[in-house]
């Protein structure tokens, strides 16, 4: 298991971020584990900070609790997928007007359904077309800061 930390790269004179990188780390109990299994010097010798640049991966806040059955929580980084074919069921990133959201995908009569994890809460059912409308991505790794 990892930890993971991201750099933004951000577009000369803009605010927009152009790509991000990300830096994996390995835990340290996980380090030390092994250090002590194989003998080697101190954790320091098994760490390496090598960054990896991915530009078709973004992250996004999660500004709401509406997936914490899922594991993504208000606070949250959810690292989007850009360009990934939708299943039914997987857990994406949406715009929908100036709101940026994480929902479940399925399709129902040639619209989508956006769900929430938790019971409570309304479902959505949008038109493809539906203006302010776009699915930016795909879900594969949340990051929590603790």
């Amino acid at each position: 298991m990892s930890l993971y930390i991201k750099n933004k790269y951000y577009l000369q004179n803009s605010n927009h971020f152009a790509e991000e990188e990300f830096f994996q780390i390995p835990r340290a109990e996980l380090l030390y584990d092994n250090q002590k299994k194989i003998g080697l010097g101190g954790i320091e010798t098994m760490v390496r900070n090598e960054s990896i640049r991915i530009s078709d991966r973004f992250s996004l806040l999660v500004d709401d609790n509406r997936m914490a059955a899922a594991g993504i929580c208000k606070g949250d980084y959810a690292v989007i997928q850009k360009d990934t074919p939708i299943e039914e069921g997987d857990i994406i990133a949406i715009k929908l007007g100036n709101k940026t959201l994480v929902r479940r995908y399925f399709l129902a009569d040639k619209r989508i359904r956006l769900e929430c994890t938790t019971p409570n809460r309304q479902t959505m059912i949008l038109d493809k077309n539906t203006p302010g409308f776009s699915i930016l991505g795909t879900v594969v790794q949340v990051i929590r800061e603790i």
